[in-house]
């Protein structure tokens, strides 16, 4: 836990170094068209929390399909094991009492 703390600073740091290193205007374009004016830091960063935001989204349909999938397995392995949790009978018709 620490380990990730002191990684999150360090990024933090490095994020603040970069944004204050890089302060100058930018214009980005689509297809001729000016889409947004701003601080070159301020895009950069936008744009990479805007990557991330979309692995994220994309990578939430692989997780649903693998909870789905272990929780099918789930039911089949409770399935099985409830035969075995009924009393055994002896084969010699002994009286378990």
């Amino acid at each position: 836990m620490g380990g990730a703390l002191v990684g999150m600073l360090i990024l933090l740091l490095v994020v603040t170094v970069f944004a204050l290193s890089n302060l100058g205007t930018v214009t980005i374009n689509f297809m001729q068209v000016a889409i947004i004016t701003g601080p070159l830091a301020l895009i950069v960063v936008g744009a990479g929390v805007l990557g991330a935001l979309l692995t994220y989204l994309a990578s939430l349909i692989h997780h649903v399909r693998q909870i789905r999938h272990i929780r099918s397995l789930e039911e089949r392995l409770r399935a099985h094991e409830e035969p075995l949790t009924a009393p055994l009978n002896t084969a010699a018709g002994e009286d378990t009492q």
